[in-house]
């Protein structure tokens, strides 16, 4: 993502412009405009796979990439790492799931929408810290956590028109933080698989165990195009650079007061209303 350094006088200023820079970076939504385009192209190539799954669906893997060829293959892709791990798709609804609840609401990854960087792209903030895998949580229910989270980031405009930037904060994370299991199994789900364009991942504070798991990960996992997009920072200073500060949670020198509670309640109401567009939810 391209830095965007022009001088805001206030967060409400703030969040207004980035908003702007969401909807027309590409030019009022031309996103979505050049997937509705393609979406019977997409359909001709998915033939009886597109059967019974809707418009929204599909709309989500031409927004990852405006080739219906190459979103069919996106699509073709996910279907079968679903098929090949049904943990991913029993009850991917709060409101269905007590532990998903749960975990969601424990602030290991948060995506308020007001968080857009600079070139905005959608923010999903990690607590590591915050993930205890002593209470006898699987790296698969941790997995689920994350997943319904960029779940819901997939629902954004300014995720299929600019990406997602990960800005994940590691200070205090200790061994009972992490399991190897959960990064093989959740960057399997990514890269390769979930519609979703990365455009960086900056992490802060990240200690010397950490590094050594996460780059024998990704030198297996990542291609080398999402190898370069991998940052370790030292200073909070540098997440300013990609990210207003204003914006981000209070915790990080910003303004932003996140009740994860309030936004699982919100999500809860949704799947009852029917109102989500769930990449888990086929119909």
């Amino acid at each position: 993502c391209t830095k965007d350094n022009t001088p805001l006088l206030h967060s409400s200023t703030t969040i207004i412009k980035r908003t702007a820079i969401s909807i027309t970076m590409s030019g009022s939504y031309s996103v979505k405009e050049e997937a509705f385009k393609l979406l019977p192209q997409l359909k001709e190539e998915l033939e009886e796979a597109a059967d019974g799954v809707s418009d929204e669906y599909l709309l989500k893997f031409l927004c990852w990439k405006q080739d219906a060829q190459r979103a069919a293959g996106r699509f073709h892709s996910f279907q079968k790492w679903r098929n090949e791990n049904p943990w991913s798709n029993t009850d991917m609804q709060l409101s269905k799931d007590p532990l998903l609840k749960k975990h969601v609401s424990s602030n290991v990854v948060v995506a308020p929408e007001s968080i857009v960087s600079k070139s905005g792209c959608s923010v999903i903030v990690g607590r590591l810290s915050n993930n205890d895998m002593s209470d006898g949580r699987t790296p698969e229910q941790v997995c689920r956590m994350i997943l319904y989270t960029i779940d819901r980031l997939l629902e954004r405009p300014s995720t299929r028109e600019n990406g997602v930037i990960i800005f994940h904060d590691l200070k205090g994370v200790s061994k009972n933080n992490v399991h190897p299991g959960v990064g093989k199994l959740l960057l399997g789900a990514i890269i390769g698989h979930l519609p979703i364009k990365i455009k960086g991942i900056y992490l802060l504070n990240a200690p010397f165990f950490f590094k050594g798991i996460f780059t024998v990960l990704t030198s297996v996992l990542f291609p080398k195009k999402m190898k370069q997009r991998v940052h370790y920072v030292d200073s909070i200073e540098d997440i300013y650079e990609v990210v207003d500060k204003e914006l981000l949670l209070k915790e990080h020198g910003g303004e932003l007061e996140f009740d994860a509670d309030t936004w699982v309640e919100e999500q809860i109401n949704r799947e009852k209303n029917g109102d989500l567009e769930s990449i888990f939810i086929t119909s």
